[in-house]
């Protein structure tokens, strides 16, 4: 498979592919396919007998691998879907066990640069429509968001996703902003945010803006709990599930999300004895998040805030009921 790298630099590359450790013969399920990065190097580790699965919610996405992929030794199935639905894809292709799952949670550089999206807040993309769709032909855009959200239930979107600093003003700035005209460019938003802040408005502001309604729009949040709960009945045992978060509220749910799934004991502090027995399915293979290094940092921007983390299901899964027929 060729590298299309004009898609989208993949962050994390080879920490990725090595924590998944491929098996040659193996079934592998890129959630996340975007560029096709990740994915191309999951392929080079294949051979013959070895299955690759990409989907992706953007169908932009799956035509730009398609068109980029050579005849290729394992078996590539590329498929159009949110990430919390890759069990459909699954059994569409009677695919019972997958041997590592991997879920890079960021925006790629294509859908970032792209004004059409709506995803950047950049000076030169003031003109992008407020769409964040992660697939254009379906859910709500950014602009019905901010254009019919109240002040209070904007106020909470705008702390829940992008804890944003008093984020009751924000809302009712952007809401006293909408009721004048229609909030529907980066633009317009930017234009109202500075008529309440001043101008410039600090990238920072605007970022935390710009995710919480990005996260909104695509319920991020919900899909990737979603998604993790299933990768649990999908991972084969010894299998790994690798997943790549830029932000404190996703990484938080990966993480506490791995925690909780690892055999611990759970039973009152003051009993002497275990009796919960509580199995646990996963194993970290590393209590400490990996991270981009300065190398990579300085090559590519958008990989400072990248942060990998890395589990794997428990081999003996016979204590665990319905594990034989999973």
């Amino acid at each position: 498979m060729r590298e299309p790298e004009l898609y989208h630099v993949p962050v994390l590359f080879k920490e990725c592919i090595d924590a998944l450790a491929v098996n040659p013969e193996g079934t592998y399920l890129d959630c996340t396919l975007g560029g096709g990065g990740h994915f191309g190097g999951i392929v080079e580790r294949l051979d013959g007998r070895g299955t690759a699965i990409g989907i992706d919610r953007d169908g932009e996405s799956i035509r730009w691998v398609g068109d980029h992929a050579t005849v290729a030794k394992p078996r590539i199935l590329l498929e159009q879907c949110r990430f919390s639905e890759f069990d459909v894809i699954l059994h569409k292709h009677a695919i019972q066990w997958v041997h590592g799952i991997l879920i890079d949670l960021g925006v790629s550089s294509r859908q970032i640069d792209d004004p059409r999206r709506g995803f950047s807040y950049k000076t030169d993309k003031t003109d992008a429509k407020l769409d964040m769709r992660m697939n254009p032909d379906e859910g709500t855009t950014a602009e019905s968001i901010v254009s019919g959200c109240g002040a209070e239930e904007l106020s909470s979107l705008l702390k829940e996703y992008g804890e944003v600093h008093n984020p009751r003003r924000m809302a009712e700035a952007v809401t006293r902003f909408a009721k004048e005209r229609t909030i529907a460019t980066s633009g317009d938003l930017r234009e109202c945010l500075e008529r309440e802040y001043g101008a410039p408005v600090k990238y920072k502001v605007l970022s935390k803006v710009f995710q919480a309604l990005r996260i909104a729009v695509n319920n991020e949040l919900g899909e990737l709990r979603v998604c993790l709960s299933k990768t649990l009945r999908y991972l084969a045992p010894g299998g790994r599930l690798a997943v790549i978060g830029y932000h404190s509220l996703e990484d938080r749910i990966v993480k506490n999300f791995m925690r909780d799934n690892e055999p611990r004991c759970i039973c009152p502090p003051h009993q002497p004895v275990c009796r919960c027995q509580r199995p646990g399915l996963l194993r970290r293979v590393s209590r400490k998040a990996v991270r981009a290094s300065a190398a990579e940092i300085q090559n590519n921007s958008r990989a400072r805030s990248a942060v990998l983390r890395v589990a794997e299901k428990v081999t003996d899964t016979s204590h665990i009921k319905g594990a034989e027929t999973a």
